[in-house]
């Protein structure tokens, strides 16, 4: 009888996985490439690495521009599939004419944004993806929550967050990520995105979901309910991702945020620049052997 459970409980779960990649290649959630990436003539030269945009929305919070409490993030693993840098963008950096990078990707949408991140790192973006908070929630709820650290205690949405470890859950999670507390143009917020992501990749990593095909099927199943992608982004290409991810050591993923520097004008708003000092220095160590040196520096100087 032992066998015949364990038998049934298989066939369960090589069902529910099966479900769950049909949802998450369904033509309905694959944006079209001239939808999302712009003229192949201005783009970095393609490579062996791999690289994914990541746009996590939240759709219900209140926001002066679509794009201001959203989080942008890329996931860039190198040829030598030793090391893997994920990056969070403060949508409030200023690009060009004093225009943010929020403003220009709402104006602009996918093409111009996938545009603006390959000029700022210098590599190719080979996918995108675009997820719905709500969806991440539930994906947060199955690995049991996450213990995120925020450096400041301050309340949003009725929720109050302490200075030091968080436990997140699916209804908290999405305030955390998107609030704005503090008046410094999103920098805080775009930290606490990035320790959301660090967060959850770690428990992704250490949730066991390649040994328990059933909680594998209903995360990737959570994932699909609210995500759009590009064509390539298969769930045979998202696996080959979460195997690399999941192979590395936790010292061989860097989740950082893009370097920036601020400032305030007469009138006392906080102006968002990207460092013009460690932005050469970050699209160089991308573009060879340093990576992994130059990301571990990143991390220690809290970035």
């Amino acid at each position: 009888m032992a066998k015949l459970k364990k038998m049934v409980s298989a066939v369960g779960s090589i069902k529910d996985l099966g479900s769950a990649r049909a949802e998450f290649d369904d033509a309905s959630r694959v944006l079209p490439d001239e939808a999302i990436f712009p003229p192949d003539d201005i783009r970095p030269a393609d490579t062996e690495a791999r690289t994914l945009l990541l746009r996590i929305t939240h759709a219900t919070e209140a926001q002066e521009t679509t794009s201001q409490g959203d989080t942008f993030a890329v996931i860039h693993i190198p040829a030598a599939n030793d090391f893997a840098a994920v990056m969070t963008l403060n949508p409030s950096a200023q690009i060009e004419s004093s225009q943010t990078f929020a403003t220009i990707a709402d104006e602009g949408g996918w093409p111009v944004t996938v545009a603006m991140v390959e000029d700022i790192l210098g590599v190719r973006i080979d996918h995108v993806a675009e997820l719905e908070s709500s969806a991440l929630g539930q994906v947060v709820t199955e690995l049991g929550g996450l213990p995120v650290y925020s450096r400041a205690a301050f309340c949003a949405d009725g929720t109050d967050f302490v200075e030091g470890t968080n436990h997140l859950d699916a209804d908290t999670a999405g305030v955390f990520a998107s609030a704005d507390p503090i008046d410094d143009a999103g920098q805080t917020r775009t930290r606490n995105q990035r320790a959301a992501l660090r967060a959850l990749i770690q428990a992704l990593k250490a949730g066991g979901l390649a040994k328990d095909p059933n909680k594998g099927a209903t995360v990737l199943g959570h994932f699909a309910s609210g995500i759009h992608h590009d064509k390539a982004l298969t769930t045979v290409e998202l696996a080959k991702i979460a195997n690399s991810l999941r192979q590395l050591e936790s010292d061989d993923i860097a989740v950082v945020t893009i370097p920036t520097t601020s400032r305030r004008d007469h009138e006392g708003t906080v102006i968002i620049d990207l460092d013009a000092e460690a932005m050469p220095a970050l699209k160089g160590a991308l573009a060879s052997n340093d990576l992994p040196d130059f990301f571990r520096y990143l991390v220690s100087l809290g970035y």
